[in-house]
């Protein structure tokens, strides 16, 4: 362990300075215990510092928060990897506002090809089942699927990576110890086994609306491009773009329905000069630069048994109600909060699905696969 971790974290978790600004006095200073030892005067003469920031260094408060959250981390399993590591993912390293240090938990790799792969939270049968596909496919040939593990799109690309034994890595906007949403809690567990969960903020900080845009730059940091599926005018998937396109990653989009609501911003990135993806094809012909890429499957058995007994005449809605309930049991309302059909349109699908013998209704009210 870094015997300096705990000022790293201190200097990492100081409120009110933004995070290009600490990378400033680490280039200033050197390490953060030079600058946790440094008085008014020396850290007034940086220049690049306002009072309130210099309060904030010099804070008692802060310095015995870090002991709270050295507890935490200790409690939660969680591995910290700070800028100097040499585990430190060498692409999210070279953008313009690195993390100060990354909570991990599960396995993260330095050199690691990776794609982000991001979208809306309320996404279509379409934008869901071929998000899975092409997730999958990319993960057979040995690409990391990063995303955010937010419901919709997100949660569908690590399943999809994890249904052909890839590796995943779910950035988020809170600390590990949270599990957000709620209901991925047994997701969370499958990426840490195949992957890792990664957090800037520590244990302990929960979710805010704020912190999610943040997060973003994490995502394509890490990734040597960005699929967007589905994604409305103003959704937080276009920030993530956009923040990639300033990183210098690639952009590709999954076009939609011109009338759907959900496709508008991912039309607008392809106007714009996004790569158009129909297929992984698409992506791993613009990546092609980087390495000879071969598939290389390692499929799940008991995800590969599940999907062999699926009929191909399911519809695409049939088709990922099937996807969502091999993972997990679930109630029609969480069904329904994670598909954006209408109520009415769920009932059918479920009454399908039920008289295919395909799923069944337990007491309590959840729906479970039977294939």
């Amino acid at each position: 362990m870094n015997p300096k971790l705990r000022e790293w974290i201190w200097f990492a978790n100081l409120k009110g300075i933004i995070t290009r600004k600490k990378n400033e006095l680490l280039e200033l200073f050197g390490t953060p215990d030079s600058i946790y030892e440094a008085d008014a005067v020396a850290l007034a003469k940086t220049g690049i510092l306002s009072r309130e920031n210099i309060d904030a260094i010099l804070s008692v408060e802060a310095r015995k928060t870090v002991d709270e959250t050295m507890e935490k981390i200790a409690l939660n399993n969680i591995d910290v990897i700070t800028l100097e590591d040499n585990t430190y993912p060498e692409l999210l390293k070279n953008i313009a506002d690195p993390p100060v240090c990354l909570y991990v938990r599960g396995d993260i790799r330095r050199d690691e090809i990776s794609i982000g792969v991001v979208g809306s939270r309320r996404a279509s049968g379409y934008g869901l089942s071929t998000t899975r596909k092409i997730s999958s496919e990319l993960a057979e040939y040995g690409i990391c699927v990063i995303s955010g593990m937010a419901r919709g799109i997100d949660t569908a690309a690590h399943q999809g990576a994890l249904s052909s034994g890839g590796r995943t890595v779910a950035v988020f906007g809170c600390g590990l110890d949270v599990v957000y949403p709620p209901e991925n809690r047994r997701l969370m567990e499958r990426i840490i086994g195949n992957g890792a969960v990664v957090s800037e903020y520590p244990p302990g900080t929960i979710p805010a609306p704020h912190h999610f845009p943040v997060r973003n730059r994490i995502v394509s940091g890490m990734s040597i491009g960005v699929l967007v599926v589905e994604a409305g005018e103003k959704s937080g998937s276009l920030i993530t773009a956009q923040l990639a396109l300033e990183q210098g990653r690639d952009v590709y989009a999954l076009p939609g329905n011109v009338i759907s609501i959900n496709s508008r911003g991912t039309n607008k990135l392809i106007q714009d000069g996004a790569k158009l993806v129909t297929s992984v094809d698409d992506i791993i012909d613009e990546i092609r630069w980087y390495k000879n890429f071969k598939k290389n499957i390692v499929i799940n058995l008991n995800d590969y048994k599940n999907r062999k007994k699926i009929p191909d005449s399911l519809d695409a809605e049939e088709q990922s109600v099937i996807e969502m309930l091999s993972v997990e049991p679930l109630q029609i309302d969480e069904i329904h909060s994670r598909l954006s059909i209408e109520i009415q349109i769920l009932h059918r699908v479920l009454l399908s699905l039920e008289m295919k013998g395909l799923i069944r209704r337990e007491p309590g009210g959840k729906y479970v696969v039977q294939i």
